[in-house]
């Protein structure tokens, strides 16, 4: 079976052959490499779906699942889930270069997660333990969907540029339209901020089952809530801007809560409980202790 290895450089080669796509010149030569990137980038999310298959398969038993259990793993089924929608985007809009933008995150998370490792598994099979995953997952989504939307960001920044200077080499670049890549930038902030909303309520049940109480002061409590007080005004703001035609101030906020997302990152992974996960989004949200 396929290693860590194998779709890291699958997908180093599939950026390689974006960049490639984007110096070559005439339309038999892009097409071409539009089709040869493209191949790449699918072998690669082929190759990555067997790793995460097999580690599903292989932890299997009757009495508990131990997948998921750990930030090495769930670094690469974040990064799984946006090489999907890289896809899908890829898919719809053919002719345009999306993944210049969003495969060096998918790179810089499986790299991430194979250079710091947690092989401890976390929680147990009980009942508190669900409620641990479902509330991870919702997190593991909504800060995949806060990356996502900043790539989006980077798109709709470039594109603008490009219709401000059409003089500029930068219109070999391909993108989709600036109202497209505004559209899908509100829908990755409003998404993101359904779902850290739904982890910061499932993070409660957790604490309830496992401790019967919710320690309201905690730093993970608090900070889960507050990232989700921010995704909320920021899909709000996004929308009202949309209304009045700001697309750049929409973009400016994606930006933002991607900042955020990162700081934190950082921050939790520098305290003593970074490195020693208690908790499957421990790396992004902190814990949820009593």
């Amino acid at each position: 079976m396929p290693n860590e290895t194998c779709f890291l450089v699958a997908y180093v080669l599939a950026f390689i052959l974006e960049v490639a796509r984007f110096g070559s010149s005439g339309e038999w030569t892009r097409r071409w490499a539009w089709r040869i990137a493209s191949g790449m980038m699918v072998l690669a999310f082929l190759t990555h779906t067997l790793y995460l298959a097999y580690r599903v398969w292989g932890s299997w038993s009757p009495n508990q699942f131990a997948a998921f259990r750990t930030w090495h793993d769930w670094g690469f089924l974040a990064a799984w889930l946006i090489a999907g929608a890289s896809l899908w985007m890829s898919y719809r809009r053919s002719d345009k270069q999306t993944g210049l933008f969003v495969l060096p995150i998918i790179i810089g998370i499986v790299g991430l997660a194979i250079a710091f490792p947690s092989p401890s598994p976390i929680g147990t099979s009980s009942s508190a333990s669900f409620w641990r995953l479902t509330h991870s997952a919702a997190m593991l989504i909504g800060t995949m969907l806060v990356a996502l939307g900043f790539a989006v960001a980077m798109m709709y920044f470039v594109q603008g540029w490009r219709l401000k200077h059409p003089g500029s080499s930068a219109n070999a670049l391909r993108l989709p339209s600036l109202e497209y890549l505004q559209s899908i930038g509100r829908k990755c902030i409003l998404g993101s901020a359904v779902a850290v909303g739904f982890g910061v309520v499932s993070g409660g049940i957790m604490n309830l089952m496992q401790h019967g109480q919710i320690a309201w002061t905690d730093r993970g409590i608090l900070f889960s809530t507050a990232l989700f007080v921010w995704l909320s005004i920021a899909a709000v703001l996004q929308w009202i801007l949309s209304k009045r035609g700001r697309g750049e101030w929409t973009a400016i906020l994606s930006v933002l809560s991607f900042a955020i997302v990162l700081v934190a990152f950082a921050v939790v992974m520098s305290a003593p409980h970074g490195s020693s996960p208690t908790s499957l989004a421990a790396p992004l949200v902190g814990r949820w202790r009593a």
